[in-house]
């Protein structure tokens, strides 16, 4: 609580905003996995909370990190239509973490390596990352470039971010990231986990708002 306290805006309007993200989430949550509003409604909602952070971005006046969260609302977008647009949802998601990787990568320059053992975590995303590919890499068909090129280039985000003293928040939002996408990638290519859409959503928008909460104020040579 102290993370999100320190990270929280101080003025009414990006308080209101980031208060908004939060219940279109929440109301994703039960909209999809249970209410079922109309299909096009069902589409805005999910996208909505991730807009809203963008918005919130652009109010601290953080473009790069506002296009980052951009991207990922129109890659939700895209997983939620038909799977022949698959390619593009991986696509925007990955350009969304080219982003994240550009400002963690800064963050690392700027502001030096976290120390302790942000190397041996980032040894084990690592080895994580290469088991995960190994044993989904027959599950992928036609998929199997783009999804490869997707894992690692997520897989370089969270290691950045462990690796130089980015925010804390911003650092959990990475690795939230990590479960989220591993849990889906089982979940869509593999057929597998067919309960854990709600966990797929929770720590994917906790990822999204952690990264956002985390980077959007703070700046490389601030107090992290």
């Amino acid at each position: 609580m102290t993370l999100i306290k320190n990270a929280w805006p101080s003025d009414r309007p990006s308080q209101l905003i980031l208060a908004a993200s939060a219940l279109f989430a929440l109301i994703y949550l039960f909209d999809d996995f249970g209410i079922s509003a109309p299909f096009t409604v069902n589409v805005v909602i999910k996208a909505a909370g991730i807009v809203l952070l963008a918005i919130y971005a652009l109010r601290q006046d953080h473009l790069v990190l506002a296009a980052g969260l951009a991207l990922g609302a129109v890659g939700d977008v895209f997983l939620a239509l038909d799977e022949s647009v698959l390619p593009l949802g991986i696509a925007a998601f990955g350009l969304g973490h080219l982003v994240y990787i550009w400002l963690f990568a800064r963050w690392r320059m700027q502001a030096g390596p976290r120390g302790g053992m942000s190397r041996i975590a980032a040894l084990a995303i690592a080895a994580f990352g290469l088991v995960m590919l190994g044993w989904l890499q027959p599950y992928f068909g036609e998929l199997r470039v783009a999804a490869s090129v997707y894992n690692a280039i997520i897989l370089v985000m969270a290691i950045l971010a462990v690796l130089g003293r980015s925010p804390t928040l911003a650092l959990i939002g990475a690795l939230l990231f990590v479960v989220s996408d591993s849990v889906l990638a089982v979940r869509l290519f593999a057929d597998q986990l067919e309960w854990a859409g709600p966990v797929v959503w929770v720590t994917y928008y906790l990822g999204q708002a952690g990264i956002a909460l985390g980077l959007a104020r703070a700046r490389p040579g601030s107090a992290t």
